[in-house]
């Protein structure tokens, strides 16, 4: 019964359903890829998909920013991270 009432949620690279604790949790906003604030929309990411090809090219259209501009953010989130 208490696994029932954990929140689901999905990875928006690879489509993987976790429990919401295992996923990192992101916004964008004012053209940064910064971590939830509580407030406005967000997206997860699993821990696999942080380095992924697919995931700049999702956050380039997600911020309205170009690819070599959302690499670079998600360099230093993935440093931070995993450091």
């Amino acid at each position: 019964m208490e696994n029932e009432m954990k929140s689901i949620r999905m990875c928006i690279v690879c489509k993987k359903r976790d429990y919401q604790k295992n996923l990192l949790r992101f916004q964008c906003k004012n053209g940064k890829i910064i971590k939830f604030s509580g407030v406005g929309r967000s997206f997860y990411i699993c821990k696999e998909c942080i380095n992924s090809k697919k995931l700049i090219k999702l956050l380039a259209n997600k911020c309205n920013k170009d690819k070599e501009n959302i690499k670079e953010q998600i360099k230093q989130i993935s440093f931070s991270i995993l450091h």
